[in-house]
């Protein structure tokens, strides 16, 4: 009898893989390739490895171009065919499956005309005169010029020392050329797409970087820059190497923000890309990365319509994550390419506009497009985090910052032009800008003390039911709640809170 038990029990194991574990049939390779994201929010959420054993798959085949793993978001890229994505579209625990489109850096081809760009190192290093665009972005006056003569002013409201000191600026682009003299060191290229080429052979993402951060022609000239490449020497792409990049960008992020601590700025992402329309995919990656607590500027793109058909600029808005900028040219009208619409936040320069060029270390060269407007934005960010601790870890603070810091177009109201904040300490011009302040509560206005002294005090009757306008002068306003108000307006002019009371330290600014 025991003998039979112990042949009976042999039996068992030997015919149990049989009966629990059914044979996974072999991946057919080839498909188009797609982007899968994970749902996260599942009770149990699989691992990437999980979800790609149940595919015949795992992370080092030759169909799987990418792993995300995130704190935001967790997934993969991957080529495949229907019977794959038929497997997937009936798992409960995959949040979206979408196939990779193209996409395309924002800017139109360089004009026939090469501009100086043989200048000499002396010529560059010592050349005081700025681009127009950072004049523009400086001043709430008109500019007027040659937008190639680089004799304007660039102005900034705090010490020559920071403008951006500290930030992180992530361009995901087409690379950067790293050994660009106005990049002084600063400039590393971090990640490609394909694993292997750190290399700008376009051009793009070096004339991106040098706006956003370049000590000769950019806005925050003292920032770290990142260069992460997810567009080819054509400046073209897929999607699933923009979610691949900003997966790199998110974890640098954190891993950068552990390391350092205290000393910690922030990061910045400047996205001067579009696709041929939306992606949710994109949407949903810029959205976890500002989850994250990367600030993401965007290009509203260059096909004259509306932003909101597109991706990532259908990220901007009033509900959106991302802030999303169209181009001006010099008079402040709106550029005939760029996109417009509910989705663009502000406008910046964004025709003509002279930056750093691949092919030498002194290399310049004149782009249009709203590629170019971006950075200008991108630097805006970046010089605000620098300064400030408290834009600088609230993303969704920053663009309403960078949303009220916007000035009336001269050539039309209903353009806002990004400011640096300037303004406010401003030329005397008729373009100075300030804040009203109205807090209304069931009709009762908030009282001032003071003559209009930095000591003046504003009272408002109820802090919950009371509103702060941060108007422009001459234009309309947006209300913001209260207490978003104060934090708004307190990160930028330092304002303290006493109970009701706020204590202006700008006053003589204030209408």
């Amino acid at each position: 009898m025991e003998d039979l038990i112990k042949l009976l029990i042999f039996a068992c194991l030997l015919f149990w893989p049989l009966t629990f574990a059914a044979p996974v049939e072999p991946h057919e390779s080839g498909g188009a390739e797609h982007v899968v994201i994970i749902d996260k929010s599942n009770p149990t959420p699989p691992r990437v490895a999980d979800v790609l054993e149940r595919l015949a798959l795992h992370e080092g085949h030759a169909d799987v171009h990418h792993i995300f793993n995130n704190s935001a978001f967790v997934g993969f890229a991957a080529s495949m065919k229907s019977h794959c994505l038929d497997l997937l579209a009936n798992m409960t625990d995959v949040r979206r499956v979408e196939a990779s489109i193209n996409v395309q850096h924002a800017s139109l081809p360089p004009s026939s005309n090469p501009l100086a760009r043989r200048q000499t190192s002396s010529e560059f290093a010592t050349r005081p005169d700025a681009p127009w665009g950072l004049q523009r972005i400086s001043t709430s006056a008109n500019v007027h010029g040659n937008a190639k003569a680089m004799d304007y002013t660039y102005s900034y409201p705090r010490d020559s020392d920071n403008l951006g000191q500290g930030a992180d600026i992530y361009i995901l682009d087409t690379g950067v050329y790293t050994a660009h003299n106005i990049f002084a060191s600063r400039a590393e290229m971090v990640w490609s797409y394909d694993g292997t080429s750190l290399q700008d052979v376009d051009g793009h993402g070096t004339h991106v970087a040098g706006t956003a951060a370049g000590s000769i022609l950019g806005v925050a000239s003292n920032a770290n820059l990142f260069g992460v490449k997810a567009l080819d020497a054509d400046g073209g792409g897929y999607s699933s190497n923009v979610v691949a990049g900003i997966d790199y960008i998110v974890n640098s992020h954190e891993r950068r923000k552990r390391e350092q601590g205290d000393q910690f700025v922030g990061s910045v992402m400047s996205v001067s890309l579009a696709a041929s329309g939306t992606v949710a995919a994109i949407s949903d990656a810029v959205e976890a990365a500002v989850g994250a607590g990367v600030h993401v500027v965007v290009a509203a793109g260059n096909t004259a319509a509306d932003a909101c058909g597109t991706s990532p600029s259908d990220s901007g808005g009033r509900g959106g994550p991302a802030i999303t900028v169209g181009s001006v040219g010099m008079e402040g009208r709106q550029s005939s390419f760029s996109n417009y619409g509910d989705c663009v936040d502000v406008y910046a320069p964004g025709e003509e506009i002279i930056s750093s060029w691949i092919g030498g270390r002194n290399m310049i060269e004149s782009l249009s497009g709203t590629s170019m407007a971006t950075p200008h934005v991108t630097g805006i960010v970046a010089c605000a985090m620098g300064g400030n601790a408290t834009l600088a870890r609230d993303p969704g603070l920053m663009k309403e910052w960078v949303r009220m810091q916007a000035v009336a177009s001269p050539a039309t109201q209903e353009i806002l032009v990004a400011n640096n904040g300037v303004k406010y300490f401003g030329d005397g011009g008729d373009g100075v800008l300030g804040f009203e302040k109205v807090a209304r509560d069931e009709g009762q206005v908030s009282s001032r003390r003071g003559s209009g002294g930095d000591d003046d005090e504003w009272t408002w009757a109820n802090s919950q039911r009371g509103v702060m306008r941060c108007r422009r002068m001459a234009q309309a306003s947006e209300d913001l709640s209260y207490l978003r108000s104060i934090a708004v307006c307190s990160a930028r002019h330092g304002l303290v809170r006493k109970g009701l009371d706020l204590l202006d330290a700008v006053a003589p600014w204030i209408r």
